[in-house]
């Protein structure tokens, strides 16, 4: 891997002008080339430029969430998303689809090359316009909520600060933290509601530019859902309710008697011991430090790769309040020689070590899939599967708890996996909300927010939100979501990918040798094989099988021993 410091790597902004001609040139080529020989050549040249290109697009997009006051790095991010989201590659696709060659490329690339290639021409054949006011208005987003400044108990926070308090064992502090960051969204409602609103009607203009009769298929093709789709998510999505659901309900009972309170509110959910959840040991560096015997005995290659991206400094995860709040993030650079990049913002919670175990999965798979995949058209996995390395790293690591936690470790392995049983849940509300808001894409702000509380319900039935409740209702938790604002129709991957880290863990418990075996496998098919067979590669059915959920409730009631 190359030798630099991300700190000193030299942004240079790309010239979409050239960029745009230079592709139109690699396009000209493939039409005239006269052997497939010739085009494994334009591919590879083709590759080369872009990644150069990406790696120009996020360092910027890294440097403006490290510092989100860095003026230059806002407009610099801003102004690459614009235009990436500007460029028109569909031609390119298009060539390499009518291609005479196209064969040879298949047995060369393999059987997932064709259909990578029909749904990059489909998808970006038109409404360039509109790719580009979206990602104007995503940038806003993350920009104004990154922003906030909220008063509480006399001092001002950013929304990343703020979050150590909403897992207080006190709980009148978690209401009034929730309380103030629910009033400050607020006072920016109008702000926050147009660009929600604006976004929904963009995504549904790129989809008809498209040829799609709506979002819902043209995120469902991008996303390569494509032996399989609605229905099946539909369906995974009722054996959750069915299956999955009643558990959460005894488990919320038990943390209700855990808490020693009358009723579960709102604020009491992320709160499953009295005395507070588990804290970490010590900070971001000491987080780091401890993690490198960790990845060391998993694997020594892992190990060696995780010392490299420390080095490189391609990992910052340490606090800061002009960070962006309440995600984390790896870029996958598939520059060669390059390491991933890993952000996060540490507040002092257990949530610390679960992102940055699950950010440096996302790395891992990146590495072991560039060391297999032959063309940036397979580098990235199928969506519903691309956060099962991240999501069974976080559970791979359990054994490892005692270095980040010592005395703490069991209650941050017990919260944890009841924490992963819930998401599995909450993403599918969020599903089911996007699924609502992208087949009614003429919604007013507050119809969107009468049909999030009633999905809500569906997914947690005795949900209270107490004092909280008239902030609710006017939408301040909907004005957060980045789910809804950022990533729409993504997240129900990661309850998918959950099932599969599930089952991954399961078989970890009797032979973590072969549980080992089986993720690297899935990791470095990358995105060569489609979802169903990129899940074979590791012996796992995909998750949306009927019977699925029951079984992992199954396995979950056993590991927990109810």
């Amino acid at each position: 891997m190359k030798q630099y410091k991300f700190s000193q790597l030299p942004y240079e902004a790309n010239d979409y002008g050239s960029l745009q001609e230079k592709i139109n040139t690699c396009t000209d080529q493939v039409r005239q080339a006269a052997s497939a020989d010739e085009i494994f050549d334009i591919i590879s040249r083709y590759d080369d430029m872009m990644q150069d290109a990406v790696l120009a697009a996020e360092m910027a997009y890294i440097r403006s969430t490290l510092d989100c006051t860095d003026q230059f790095y806002a407009e610099a991010a801003q102004k690459e998303a614009v235009g990436f989201a500007s460029l028109l590659t569909s031609p390119y696709y298009e060539a390499l689809l009518h291609s005479p060659f196209l064969p040879q490329l298949e047995e060369h690339f393999g059987p997932e090359f064709r259909p990578r290639l029909e749904k990059e021409f489909r998808i970006h054949a038109a409404g360039q316009e509109f790719m580009a006011r979206e990602q104007e208005l995503v940038n806003q987003f993350q920009q104004k909520k990154a922003m906030l400044q909220i008063d509480f108990r006399g001092s001002k926070h950013s929304e990343g600060e703020l979050y150590v308090f909403f897992d207080d064992p006190d709980r009148q502090i978690r209401l009034e933290s929730r309380k103030a960051l629910a009033q400050t969204v607020l006072a920016q409602k109008d702000d926050f509601a147009a660009i929600l609103l604006e976004l929904i009607s963009l995504r549904d203009q790129i989809a008809k530019a498209n040829g799609f009769d709506n979002y819902l298929e043209y995120a469902n093709a991008t996303y390569d859902r494509r032996v399989y789709g609605e229905a099946e998510m539909t369906a995974f999505c009722e054996q959750v309710k069915k299956d999955l659901v009643p558990l959460l309900q005894i488990l919320q009972e038990e943390q209700r008697q855990t808490l020693g309170v009358d009723k579960m509110m709102v604020y009491d959910l992320g709160v499953r011991f009295a005395d507070g959840n588990a804290r970490p040991a010590g900070d971001a560096a000491y987080l780091t430090e401890a993690s490198k015997a960790m990845y060391d005995a998993l694997s020594p290659a892992f190990g060696e790769f995780f010392r490299g991206m420390v080095e490189t400094e391609s990992l910052d995860v340490a606090a800061s309040p002009n960070k962006v709040a309440g995600m984390g993030f790896c870029t996958g650079i598939m520059k060669k020689d390059y390491y991933p990049f890993v952000f996060g913002n540490c507040n002092g919670t257990q949530t610390d070590v679960a992102v940055f175990t699950h950010e440096i999965g996302h790395s891992w798979q990146a590495q072991l899939t560039s060391q297999h995949v032959q063309t940036s058209i397979l580098a990235d996995m199928a969506l519903d599967a691309v956060e099962i390395p991240s999501k069974t790293m976080e559970l791979f690591t359990y054994p490892y708890a005692e270095n980040f936690f010592g005395r703490d470790a069991d209650k941050f392995r017990q919260g944890h996996f009841r924490s992963a049983l819930q998401e599995i849940a909450s993403y599918c509300s969020i599903h089911e909300l996007n699924t609502w808001i992208y087949t009614h894409p003429g919604a007013s702000f507050e119809e969107l927010t009468a049909a999030q509380i009633l999905i809500e319900q569906a997914y947690n039935p005795n949900l209270d939100y107490g004092e909280l409740d008239t902030y609710h209702q006017q939408g301040a938790d909907l004005m957060r979501s980045m789910a809804v604002y950022m990533f729409p129709r993504y997240v129900i991957s990661y309850s998918l990918s959950e099932m599969c880290a599930m089952d991954l863990f399961a078989r970890m418990q009797h032979d973590p040798a072969g549980a080992w075996e089986a993720y690297e496998k899935l990791c470095a098919s990358g995105g060569s094989r489609s979802y169903p067979d990129t899940l074979a590669q590791a012996g796992l059915e995909p998750a949306y099988a009927e019977g699925s959920v029951k079984k992992v409730v199954e396995f979950a009631k056993e590991y927990l021993k109810l």
